[in-house]
């Protein structure tokens, strides 16, 4: 089993964020740029993607409010053309999981329609909800993200599962609500270790703790600790580290073991 980084770009905050926890500047007092990525698994049941970042329209389509936390792409461009990089092609994916249905990780899910789809049961049901009732506009659940997957034909798989074996070392666990309706995660072994992908249900160390500490969007405030809780958990069982949804230093760190080819 082979897991391989995304590099696919950059959020640019305000000065007041919910993400950077002490709510200050970036290097050189400049506005904070925290990572989007994705993760490309090489498994026994083919390739499995997890997260698919913004959408690559998204400045153009995006509501306004949302512009204004403008996305930048990688240098490599974001998810297709980063796993172009790799030989890989949409039509090779077997399988997406998104962690949830947020504007930062399900926004290429449009270029994935012959795969198999897996996202929190809970999250969907209420997303669809608002989205049929016009109700999306001021959450980080945007409306153009739901018009491009329906448009597209995206095959979804709802979780209901407290933890679903997906393939030979890779486990789905359901982490219920907390930062959005409800949350996916991976357990993933490799060659190099074994790896907790957590994606925004902990943004970073910091809000790890412990003690766990709140992030700026949370859905469910309890469920949020307890899904914290619930990590730390899974992570002591098996002896993996927590791969964090937006740490800008240990995506650093992530980058350069990933161009050693040590993940």
């Amino acid at each position: 089993m082979k897991l391989h980084l995304l590099d696919n770009g950059v959020l640019v905050l305000g000065s007041e964020n919910p993400v950077v926890c002490d709510g200050g500047k970036g290097e050189g007092g400049e506005s904070p740029r925290i990572p989007v990525h994705s993760f490309l698994l090489e498994t026994s049941e083919g390739y499995v993607l997890f997260d698919c970042a913004c959408d690559d329209r998204g400045m153009e389509v995006w509501p306004q409010w949302l512009r204004e936390t403008p996305y930048v792409a990688g240098e490599g461009g974001t998810v297709v053309e980063r796993l172009a990089e790799l030989g890989v092609s949409p039509e090779d994916v077997r399988y997406v999981v998104l962690s949830h249905m947020h504007v930062d990780h399900m926004g290429c899910v449009k270029y994935f329609p012959g795969a198999r789809t897996l996202v929190s049961a809970q999250e969907f049901t209420e997303v669809m909800r608002e989205y049929s009732l016009n109700r999306l506009d001021g959450t980080f659940h945007v409306r153009t993200d739901i018009d491009n997957a329906l448009r597209a034909g995206v095959q979804w798989r709802l979780v209901y599962e407290d933890r679903l074996p997906l393939a030979e070392d890779v486990t789905v666990y359901n982490f219920g609500a907390g930062h959005s309706y409800g949350m996916l995660g991976l357990l993933v072994r490799t060659g190099h270790g074994c790896y907790l992908l957590a994606a925004d249900a902990v943004y970073s160390r910091a809000h790890y703790g412990p003690p766990a500490r709140m992030a700026g969007v949370c859905s469910d405030e309890a469920g949020y600790y307890r899904t914290i809780e619930r990590i730390r958990k899974i992570a002591e069982e098996n002896q993996a580290e927590v791969l964090f949804g937006h740490d800008v230093e240990q995506f650093r760190s992530l980058a350069e073991r990933n161009a050693q080819g040590e993940l």
